[in-house]
């Protein structure tokens, strides 16, 4: 299929999307609508890429001529002194693909910039107080302090007539700015690599020889090439500072060893012997699609450019190298790491880079969990998708393992347009989910709104360290996938609910996150999955409660924001956060308590006279039950040995908890009594408080 075509495919099938998502919205859509679903489709895939952190849509547009302002979204990376805005142009809905010049592109990031200069004047003081976009322009002037850095991003559903492919860079007030187009052709490239990641190009002809020294060590078969190089840190520094978590995003390690905890003995390292770095240092690994060799100034071999850059081991070294300069002005001009350079046919990226990663780190042990698209788990979860059919027969759920897979599969099975609307038929657009999707669905009902608050990067991060490990050939059992389908479709219909509640203009994910975690508290976790599959849709007294709590839960979130003075953006990232929107006064109706499903009864409840006990439980009786359960042996245990230790807990509540302990040990063969459950549930909440659940 020539390139032509496959472009005005790709451009249909975002406007498909664009029109799916407005007719969800009951109504045609407005341009500005359909500009913001444009821009919300950028942003969560190039969040998912790692590019942005956290971005919201929120759209603002005043002013005439050379005065005028607009913008559609901003993001504020956590650990950054960034800030992310963006602005969509889109053309449409029409079959034809725009072509926008130079100038259009001049004109946009131009209006953009005004936005980011008023802001920082105060723009949020002309501006509503109950409007999302008083939120946005408040929280950029409160980080007018700390920013140094500014990336202005273009969105659009057209075609450059000039591409360029380099970031543009100048300074604007004060601060240094990127200038970054994702048209049509860039996001095409992105979504249907099939890579969760976007190919990186590193030029180094303005290093001081022209380029980097080294040594080339041989090749294997013409698959592969190896070389090794001295990486100045200055040089690691400046590429962290601007790609930051792009460089490690193939590697889940990689990433958690970046942002967490930097090195001691590294930043020691650093401040006070900089030119011993090299020697102590073990180095980095480093694969690239390409590696363009050339002669330096000095006559030598040398590498001149990285195409497909990515580190794969030594996360740790080069975040603590750029911390260290950022943050305690340590001299890098002496500072040199060792780096191994290997190319990796593209295409094969996502099987190989796993591997080198495990098999060059030596200082940590490297777990199946922190694999990523290639874990059993996503394989498995990939594999059952592909033969699991709704219940009415006519359609299945699409699990996009990698990225871009579901247009890959639709344009492999469907180069007509009979053939692409079997496809469609078969997985409808609104039945995709990915890896991404996936994570957020299940820590969002296991009661971690505020790690999916963090955005879908570590938010993954956090699911992927606490999957464990998992055989090759692993897949989920057919109520495991049933479940996970379910809890996307409850996500799903609150999300469904938000956009139709009009007063909640700004972060409509975080708010979704917060009241589906709150119905399943407050249900114990027992809301009946098996219907929702087998129905497709929640029940009608769900979706009602969602309506009615959606309101409450955006009314009270921003309470620990003003009781902790942080910015509401930053507070749904802290579990104090869902401490307090967890301690709400929202009682379940008896429309729901009739749909929640009983607590599994243990194999010695089995009699009659055991069953009608059963049934004369309360619903607050099987939560009690319920949440208990939902602890193992070990917590148990801890509980018991926390309330001996402290004397917080009497000599017969340390009692139930190793009771309990032993029943969990036992599968829950036996489940707790009502009264034993009264009192778990108080030493539960007691242990929470205390921090050691």
């Amino acid at each position: 299929m020539d390139n032509e075509r496959v472009i005005v495919q790709f451009h249909q099938q975002i406007e498909s999307e664009i029109t799916e998502s407005t007719r969800q919205e009951g109504g045609f859509g407005s341009g500005e609508f359909r500009e913001n679903v444009l821009t919300s489709i950028y942003a969560e895939e190039l969040s998912a890429a790692g590019v942005l952190e956290s971005p919201e849509v929120c759209h603002l547009e005043g002013g005439k001529g050379n005065a005028s302002i607009k913008v559609n979204g901003y993001g504020v990376p956590e650990e950054d002194s960034r800030i992310d805005l963006f602005i969509t142009l889109h053309y449409g809905p029409s079959d034809e693909i725009v072509t926008i010049n130079a100038a259009e592109v001049e004109t946009a990031f131009k209006k953009l910039e005004r936005f980011f200069g008023k802001s920082l004047d105060g723009l949020y003081k002309e501006l509503d107080p109950a409007g999302d976009q008083y939120l946005m322009a408040e929280h950029i002037q409160g980080l007018k302090a700390k920013m140094d850095r500014v990336c202005f991003y273009l969105f659009t559903n057209a075609r450059l007539a000039q591409r360029k492919e380099k970031e543009h860079k100048s300074d604007i007030f004060g601060l240094e700015a990127v200038y970054e187009v994702w048209d049509l052709e860039r996001f095409r490239r992105l979504r249907e690599s099939g890579t969760s990641y976007e190919a990186l190009v590193v030029n180094l002809e303005d290093q001081k020889l022209g380029g980097l020294p080294c040594v080339l060590l041989g090749t294997n078969g013409g698959n592969s090439q190896t070389c090794v190089t001295l990486f100045p840190g200055e040089l690691l520094c400046e590429l962290y500072d601007e790609y930051g978590p792009r460089l490690l995003e193939l590697n889940v390690r990689s990433y958690l060893q970046a942002r967490g905890k930097v090195n001691k003995g590294i930043m020691e390292t650093l401040q006070k012997s900089p030119q011993d770095f090299l020697a102590y240092n073990n180095g980095i690994t480093v694969v690239a699609e390409e590696i363009i060799f050339g002669k330096l100034s000095n006559g030598s071999l040398g590498i001149l450019e990285l195409r497909g850059m990515q580190i794969v081991n030594g996360g740790q070294t080069t975040a603590s190298i750029h911390r260290a300069a950022k943050d305690f002005g340590a001299d890098l001009s002496c500072v040199s790491v060792q780096g191994k350079v290997t190319v990796v046919d593209g295409a094969r990226f996502q099987d190989i880079v796993p591997l080198i990663s495990r098999f060059s780190n030596t200082q940590n042990r490297v777990t199946e969990a922190d694999l990523s698209a290639n874990h059993p788990f996503h394989i498995g979860m990939e594999r059952v998708s592909r033969r699991e059919w709704t219940p009415d027969q006519r359609s299945m759920w699409f699990y996009e393992r990698a990225r871009g897979s579901y247009q890959t599969a639709k344009i492999r099975e469907g180069n007509t347009p009979s053939k692409r609307k079997a496809f469609e038929d078969r997985y409808p657009s609104n039945q995709r989910f990915s890896k991404e999707d996936l994570a957020r669905f299940e820590n969002t009902w296991l009661g971690l709104p505020h790690i999916v608050s963090r955005g879908s990067q570590k938010n993954f991060v956090h699911f992927m360290h606490e999957l464990g490990q998992y055989d090759e050939g692993w897949e989920p059992d057919m109520d495991q996938y049933r479940q996970y389908v379910a809890k996307g479709l409850l996500f799903k219909e609150a999300q469904r609910v938000i956009r139709a509640d009009r007063r909640i203009t700004a972060y409509q994910i975080n708010v979704a996150a917060y009241t589906v975690a709150l119905l399943a508290e407050k249900t114990a976790r027992r809301l009946d999955l098996k219907r929702i599959w087998r129905m497709q849709k929640v029940s009608e007294a769900t979706s009602e409660l969602l309506a009615a709590w959606v309101p409450i839960v955006f009314k009270h979130l921003p309470d620990y924001a003003a009781k902790v003075g942080k910015h509401i953006g930053e507070s749904f990232k802290a579990s104090a956060c869902w401490d307090n929107i967890r301690g709400l006064d929202l009682v379940v109706p008896k429309t729901i308590d009739k749909e929640l499903v009983d607590v599994p009864a243990g194999e010695d409840e089995l009699s009659a006279a055991r069953r009608r006990d059963s049934r004369k439980l309360s619903s607050n009786d099987k939560n009690n039950i319920a949440r208990c359960m939902e602890l193992g042996q070990k917590e148990w245990l801890a509980i018991a040995l926390w309330g001996q230790k402290t004397n917080i807990l009497a000599d017969w509540q340390r009692g139930i908890a190793r009771t309990l302990s032993g029943y969990a040990a036992e599968k829950w063969v036996k489940r707790p009594s009502s009264k034993q459950a009264y009192h778990g549930v108080h030493m539960i909440e007691s242990a929470r408080t205390a921090g050691i659940l």
